[in-house]
């Protein structure tokens, strides 16, 4: 495989401008939306109907991209995130009601997830002219460019208020759209290798449902399955951290200040991660990266000041920061090569389907029991998550 700097680095800024706008719309969603008068059980059946949809929009969409290999993953990336665009222009400029403000956050919401598969998968739209894009590392700079918008987001909120929220994640959307566009590759290297033709040709007729993709790949979705379970208390932490945070008398500053570093903690892994998976292999991986999710939940709970919360966000470095790429190359070493978005929609609609649970069942569980309870119920339910990964992960590179 060959590398060319020039998509490396297109690459890399979808993936900040991604995650840059994804700070600003999911990472401060609790906080944009208690500023429209919603209460926390409200907003967390808000995220879990959002979550509910992506999982029928990103099922759909990943089939769509395997079956109409003519159409290209950017155009699909850049229309979805244009529909983002417009709608967060209407939420920023408009005086409007609250309840209008919600339906249209779920409309933003649901379209810039819908494509986090797409987005996935554009790292190996190349692999069949044998150019080669470093998935690990402009992942990584997804993640500081989510810690550095969150953080200047969270300053920001605190000071001027939460309107102004829309403006960040819509400027960052639209410059995505425009970066899609140039994500092309050279004239010169538009060549496709003799043994991707070969497979074309033998896989055309060959794409699998979803019914069969289940019964299939039985073990990945094993997998699938304890990725739901973990990210359950993840979810919880990263939709509610400002009630995390207050409960340790900290306030906006203060969870920018703790997302900032979670994101911050992700790099070194991420842009290392070619050399780990080379070294230790994807299934001793996702097994660190499953056990260090519930060591975070545990020192999450037990923390009882911000410093604690901030220590805890720092083991982010071996968990979210692992299973992202591992994740996405385990799928392309487990999942023949004509399904491949599918198995990627797989791996997101496990962490969507769990924020349906953890987003419908968390708001109503922080009002009626407290988050320290409801840290505790996530603690059991991530060791529980550890336990099914062992039964299913398996012995790949």
């Amino acid at each position: 495989m060959k590398r060319i700097l020039s998509l490396d680095i297109k690459y890399s800024a979808t993936q900040m401008l991604f995650f840059g706008s994804f700070a600003g719309l999911m990472g401060f969603a609790t906080n944009y939306l208690s500023g429209k008068g919603l209460t926390t059980a409200s907003i967390g059946l808000t995220l879990s109907v959002i979550s509910v949809i992506v999982c029928f929009t990103q099922p759909v969409i990943a089939a769509f991209a395997d079956k109409h290999k003519n159409i290209e993953i950017r155009t699909l990336v850049a229309f979805f995130t244009a529909i983002a665009v417009v709608i967060g222009l209407v939420m920023a400029l408009l005086p409007l009601p609250a309840m209008v403000v919600l339906v249209l956050f779920v409309g933003v919401s649901t379209a810039l997830q819908t494509i986090m598969p797409l987005m996935n998968q554009l790292a190996f739209v190349f692999n069949k002219y044998g150019i080669e894009i470093n998935y690990g590392i402009a992942r990584g700079l997804g993640s500081a460019a989510y810690a550095v918008a969150a953080l200047v987001i969270g300053y920001i909120a605190d000071a001027l208020g939460t309107n102004f929220i829309p403006y960040t994640y819509t400027l960052l959307n639209l410059l995505l759209v425009l970066v899609c566009y140039i994500y092309v590759i050279p004239k010169q290297d538009q060549v496709l290798l003799e043994e991707v033709k070969k497979e074309e040709t033998e896989e055309a007729n060959t794409e699998l449902s979803y019914l069969e993709f289940f019964k299939k790949y039985k073990k990945f979705m094993i997998v699938i399955a304890s990725v739901m379970v973990i990210y359950f208390t993840h979810t919880i932490i990263n939709n509610f951290m400002i009630k995390i945070i207050e409960n340790v008398n900290g306030n906006e500053a203060h969870m920018g200040t703790a997302v900032f570093i979670a994101a911050m903690s992700e790099l070194p892994a991420m842009f290392f991660f070619n050399q780990l998976r080379e070294k230790f292999g994807c299934k001793k991986l996702l097994i660190v990266s499953a056990v260090m999710f519930a060591v975070k939940h545990i020192l999450t709970y037990l923390s009882f000041n911000v410093m604690m919360i901030y220590i805890a966000q720092f083991t982010q470095a071996f968990a979210y920061a692992i299973l992202i790429p591992a994740g996405v190359y385990y799928v392309t070493q487990v999942i023949n090569d004509n399904d491949a978005v599918k198995g990627q929609s797989m791996f997101t609609m496990a962490m969507t389907a769990s924020g349906i649970i953890a987003n419908a069942l968390g708001g109503v569980m922080i009002d009626q029991m407290g988050i320290a309870s409801v840290l505790l119920i996530g603690v059991v339910v991530s060791v529980f998550g550890v336990v099914i990964l062992l039964l299913g992960v398996e012995n790949i590179q």
